[in-house]
């Protein structure tokens, strides 16, 4: 492949080129330079003869797919559907009139790597987020990786955590505009849900969102019923086809069973193994539901997972830290390895799980403030009353919030959250709290250090600044309150699915979220919101969709598991532990909380009193990452 000759910054004895690490994990990662980098040890190029990118192993089979024709080379990294004489002739098609958007329609989800001849690498992440890409800079020099770890070793930034960032990720999880793709490493950002990079051979990056998941006006309720009913059964059609195994989570609810069902018709080795967790101590109310609906199929097999003290929250964290990103569900590593294991009992293979269902297709609080703004106050008088009663709420006050929120535009939300940080909700955020852009910072807030409050506040303005110049009219910026609750939903479905997947590389089992993919998530985003949801019926688009395909009890059912017994019961159980690592947290020596305050409200959960348990997961996963880095555990 034709290169540029070397520049000064490549042989700049300044910016050394920096030795590659092997990662732990599978991992793709390179250092962009017109000078490339020697081969690293234990590393494979990812495409032959070119060594731009390299690849560490093991890899699942498939999950790095590569096609290469005269001028281009390209790599899927993922969960990618396409059988390979499609991937050819796309491929062959963008090369000669370069729209390369269009590979990323094939059926799966995935990050698309695209290498030109001239050296100029284009990179796609999925519309969802589940397969992000990581980069910063080491001199001059631009580095990319599938894990931020790896980034953040090539650009030198080990060691140097973005102490901004993770107090907005535990704090203020829901309004992702604050960091903009920054991450827990200081220079290392996120390629996210639906945006595209470009690196020059000279370095230069160019970022844009090639896809906004914008719903379309003109879309009608029955087509994106029948797009959907098509895409999801698409997407586990050619998952057990293409399987050795296929099993799945089967909750009893409409997601993870919906899914079960559709494998079971489509498996051709069936009894299909479905499993179920139930804490005898603590139930969660799925098992019972779990039970009546496999009875009604012969060709499910369900299998239950119980629970025991060592598999509560909170259970041995020490041993759970994440070296990649801050991961909330570390402490629930326990219960998400006992569930593997029995998984894995049977041999690895495909694990289907309903992630990304609530956040498509339930209705996010903040939808009334879209009926409020477009429907009218007919449709508006009608779902708020019903939403109300059904929460035992004040109905005047839920339609007045939603009239109040369409009548905030972006920038005053964000003016707001910079005075709300000194002034917080007296309680765990609600569901009435969330008719709004997003939730009022809670109790929590007291945790933050003076300091910290104020870099907060400071991440608002800024953000207060960027949506006022970006205006209504911007490609970037939401149409409405609910819009953007809904991809904030989905970004964060994404994480917890790429972690979950993490997780599950020890066990020989692939988690796969079908509703992640990316045509799933088209055929539901499509659609606008308020005729995405009626508050009548459970996620009304999935029922129309499925319908004849899944029994109509499982298509009923409105409730959803409830772990607050698991909760307070593992806080409990764990109390000294929690009260030990808050204490020497790396967060406190950071200047980012004051532990005194997070062990107050310890005490009161330990009490059984009202706690924000989302904020105080997100805390000690930020806790166990920094603590894993420093230890050197999992690090490469």
């Amino acid at each position: 492949m034709p290169r540029p000759a070397a520049s000064a910054a490549a042989t700049d004895l300044r910016c050394p080129s920096p030795v590659l690490p092997s990662p732990d994990g599978p991992t793709i990662a390179g250092l962009l330079s017109p000078a490339p980098a020697p081969a690293p040890s234990g590393a494979t190029r990812l495409w032959p003869g070119e060594p731009l990118l390299w690849s560490w192993g093991p890899w699942h089979p498939g999950e790095v797919r590569t096609v290469q024709c005269a001028r281009v080379r390209l790599a899927a990294v993922g969960q990618c559907l396409a059988d390979e004489v499609t991937m050819r002739h796309d491929l062959r098609r963008a090369a000669q009139d370069g729209r390369w958007e269009r590979l990323t329609r094939w059926p799966g989800a995935y990050l698309l790597l695209v290498l030109q001849d001239d050296g100029a690498l284009t990179a796609y992440a999925d519309p969802a987020g589940q397969f992000p890409l990581y980069y910063g800079r080491h001199g001059q020099n631009t580095v990319l990786s599938t894990r931020a770890r790896t980034a953040a070793a090539l650009s030198g930034a080990v060691g140097r955590p973005d102490t901004a960032a993770l107090a907005a990720h535990i704090f203020c999880p829901a309004v992702p505009e604050l960091t903009e793709g920054r991450t827990g490493y200081d220079g290392i950002r996120r390629l996210g849900g639906g945006q595209a990079l470009k690196v020059a051979p000279s370095g230069r990056c160019t970022h844009w969102a090639y896809e906004d998941l914008a719903p379309d006006p003109g879309t009608r309720f029955e087509d994106s019923a029948a797009q959907l009913r098509s895409a999801l059964t698409r997407a586990v059609t050619l998952r057990t086809d293409s399987a050795p195994r296929v099993t799945s989570d089967f909750s009893g609810g409409l997601d993870s069973t919906s899914l079960a069902f559709l494998a079971a018709r489509t498996t051709g080795r069936p009894p299909l193994d479905a499993f179920v967790y139930h804490h005898p101590d603590a139930p969660a109310g799925d098992l019972a539901h779990a039970l009546a609906h496999a009875e009604q199929a012969p060709s499910i097999r369900l299998a239950v997972t119980r629970g025991s003290e060592d598999s509560l929250p909170y259970s041995g964290l020490p041993g759970y830290g994440s070296a990649d990103q801050p991961d909330p569900a570390a402490v629930i590593g326990a219960r998400q390895r006992l569930r593997l294991d029995h998984i894995a009992r049977g041999g690895p293979g495909i694990h289907l799980t309903g992630e990304g269902g609530d956040a498509l297709l339930a209705a996010p609080p903040s939808y009334l403030g879209d009926i409020a703004a477009t429907a009218g106050l007919r449709r508006l008088l009608s779902d708020g009353r019903a939403l109300a009663r059904i929460r035992q709420l004040s109905p005047a006050d839920v339609i007045l919030r939603a009239r109040r929120l369409a009548r905030t535009p972006l920038h005053q939300a964000m003016g707001e959250l910079a005075s709300r940080l000194d002034e917080p909700l007296d309680h765990p955020p609600q569901w009435a709290d969330a008719v709004a852009w997003w939730p009022a910072p809670g109790p929590e807030t007291a945790w933050l250090t003076t300091r910290a409050r104020g870099h907060l506040a400071e991440l608002a303005e800024l953000a207060e600044a960027r949506a006022r110049s970006a205006g209504p009219a911007s490609p970037s910026a939401p149409a409405t309150p609910g819009t953007r609750a809904v991809l904030c939903e989905l970004r964060i479905s994404a994480a917890v699915q790429a972690q979950f997947t993490s997780t599950a590389r020890a066990f020989g089992i692939w988690p796969h979220a079908p509703f992640l993919d990316s045509e799933v998530v088209r055929a539901c985003t499509r659609l606008p919101l308020p005729h995405r949801i009626d508050p009548f019926t459970a996620k009304p688009l999935l029922a129309a969709a499925l319908t004849g395909l899944v029994p109509d009890p499982v298509l009923r059912r409105r409730t959803k598991g409830d772990y607050a017994a698991e909760n307070y019961r593992g806080v409990r159980r764990s109390a000294a532990q929690i009260r030990a690592r808050l204490l020497r947290s790396p967060l406190a020596e950071l200047g980012i909380i004051e532990p005194s305050r997070v062990i107050a409200s310890v005490e009161r959960a330990v009490a059984g009193l009202p706690a924000p348990f989302p904020a105080l997961n997100r805390l000690l996963g930020s806790d166990l990452w920094l603590t894993a880095g420093n230890s050197g555990q999992e690090w490469p």
